[in-house]
């Protein structure tokens, strides 16, 4: 990771100007009852490095904030065209000054994304407490022409999804979603010329012309039994 004081012997055309928006929504799952709650937060290579959130009282288990950052942020291009780690720290605290948890994201990871919403799975924390964010990180445009500054191309590190937190109603949410984008067509039932008749289910209508019987109907008069009266 670069500290500030390398950072300011790279090359111009390597940095790249983000504008941050920034959303600390709520922590759930705390199994406490009283007490206020507020989150620290520390970030390098930004107009704005640190802040703090009001302190919010717990109402049945959870802390909702609701907290905006806005700060533009330069993240690096390294050699392999790829965006330098850009961590954003939140430290939660009770009132009082004991710490609930912690949670470090890159937020190169969501460099040119969209809005991203996620709940993240706290670190050093005695509880399964999850914190919701809100985020966006869009080019910073030029001020100037008010369009997108041009840069070198860039990628993205890969999205770390190991503390991401998907419980399982919002994991079938999701699969839901997702199912009603996909307009699948109904299946369709085709017959090899290799396949026996006979495997066929009786119950199974097959579209013939007038002049050709149909497959089913060669096979019973082939396999027909004739009675044969006697004499």
């Amino acid at each position: 990771m670069l500290t500030p004081f390398t950072h300011l012997f790279i090359s111009k055309n390597r940095k790249v100007n983000f504008e941050l928006s920034l959303i600390i929504r709520d922590l759930v799952n705390v199994p406490l009852v009283s007490g206020y709650y507020y989150v620290n937060w520390k970030l390098r290579n930004a107009s704005h490095t640190t802040g703090t959130t009001e302190r919010v009282h717990i109402k049945d288990h959870q802390i909702t904030w609701n907290h905006p950052i806005n700060t533009m942020v330069q993240l690096v291009i390294n050699k392999q065209q790829v965006l330098n780690d850009c961590e954003l720290k939140l430290d939660i605290y009770q009132k009082g000054g004991k710490e609930i948890g912690t949670l470090s994201i890159n937020l190169s990871e969501y460099a040119g994304s969209g809005v991203t919403t996620e709940r993240y799975l706290l670190q050093n924390c005695k509880f399964n407490s999850t914190i919701k964010l809100s985020l966006r990180m869009n080019i910073k445009p030029d001020s100037t022409s008010n369009q997108p500054s041009s840069y070198p191309q860039f990628q993205t590190p890969p999205l770390s999804r190991k503390q991401i937190f998907k419980d399982i109603p919002t994991v079938i949410q999701e699969r839901k979603e997702r199912n009603k984008k996909v307009d699948l067509p109904p299946p369709i039932l085709t017959i090899r010329k290799s396949q026996s008749v006979m495997s066929l289910p009786r119950f199974c209508k097959l579209q013939t012309s007038n002049e050709e019987p149909s497959p089913i109907d060669v096979v019973e008069k082939l396999f027909a039994v004739r009675v044969v009266e006697p004499v």
